[in-house]
């Protein structure tokens, strides 16, 4: 692990020294090792030379020389190369910047599964905005999103209640259960006002770019999601598991406790995103991410035929405006 200065997220004066070493290191020895060989060549043609270098003992100390690069390689410290198209993000932010990068492109489409889509709107808004507000050189947006279905009994996100006289205070033990409150709030307070407002930004789009080939489906699944995944171009693919806090929830008629599914926040460490990308030169990457882009190819699949009886959202398919006026 790489040491940190005090109150500083950058590596210290050591590490820096110590990644310089290593970047400087191949050269070194590669200009080395050629020197030596080249004196060696030149000693068995020019008798001179070679007689001058045995006179000093230069052959030799060239050896032991080279010994001592070899030692000097195999103890000192430095860090193997990063691989290429893995993406370990510490923030948001860093999700964002690949969402806005990837809506440079002329045919862009964006998969998502997970709870709410909460975050998947928070990475949206500002590249969706921007299509708002500018010509761009997009011709096609494609959005495909799985949702969980907030409509049947789950333990997770779930109600807590106490387990016998001491459940609930300090140290106490909770049982969890299914909570239709807390499913009533996550529907009206997120999923379904998530998807008014993607709506509403879709429409801006189209009436700003109205040449944009758009298409956005909702489709919810029964398969609770055990992370967020999402897959950009169908080239990158970020990942960032659900973990579980207790908390209490005050709304729509009293409080109450929940068990709700948060997202990877700071108490799970620095690496809060992880990404693959499927153009790196890593045969395992490429693998990896192809896992990840297939696994959700045949969700979404599936979900074309298999729906929920009584649906979170009861329109699912983004309509243009024109072509709602004109149905």
């Amino acid at each position: 692990m790489t040491s940190r200065d005090p109150g500083n997220d950058g590596p210290n004066r050591l590490d820096r020294v110590r990644d310089t070493l290593g970047a400087w290191k191949p050269r070194i020895v590669r200009g080395l090792l050629a020197l030596v060989a080249l004196l060696g060549v030149a000693a068995e043609l020019i008798d001179p030379l070679g007689d001058m270098l045995k006179g000093q003992q230069l052959l030799g100390g060239s050896f032991a020389a080279l010994m001592a690069l070899i030692l000097f390689d195999a103890i000192s410290e430095s860090e193997p190369k990063e691989i290429s198209g893995v993406h370990v993000f510490a923030d948001r932010s860093e999700l964002h910047a690949e969402f806005r990068k990837a809506f440079n492109a002329r045919l862009v489409r964006v998969d998502f599964s997970g709870f709410t889509m909460q975050t998947l709107l928070d990475a949206l808004r500002e590249p969706l905005e921007r299509m708002a507000d500018h010509e761009v050189r997009t011709v096609e947006l494609k959005l495909c999103v799985i949702i969980a279905h907030l409509n049947l009994p789950m333990g997770l996100p779930g109600g807590l209640v106490p387990a016998g006289p001491q459940g609930g205070s300090q140290g106490g033990t909770f049982h969890f259960r299914d909570s239709p409150e807390n499913r009533r709030r996550m529907r009206v307070d997120f999923t379904e006002h998530n998807w008014r407002a993607l709506k509403e930004l879709l429409n801006r789009v189209h009436q700003r770019n109205p040449r944009i080939a758009i298409s956005c489906e909702i489709r919810e699944s029964p398969q609770l999601p055990e992370r967020k995944l999402y897959i950009l171009n169908q080239e990158c693919v970020f990942s960032t598991p659900y973990g579980i806090e207790p908390r209490t929830v005050t709304g729509h008629g009293g409080s109450y406790e929940i068990l709700d599914t948060e997202g990877f926040g700071p108490l799970y460490g620095r690496a809060r995103y992880i990404g693959w990308d499927l153009r790196s030169k890593s045969r395992s990457t490429r693998d990896i991410a192809e896992h990840h882009m297939e696994c959700h190819r045949n969700l979404w699949d599936k979900l074309g035929n298999i729906k929920p009886e009584h649906p979170v959202i009861v329109d699912p398919v983004w309509a243009s405006p024109d072509r709602g006026a004109s149905s």
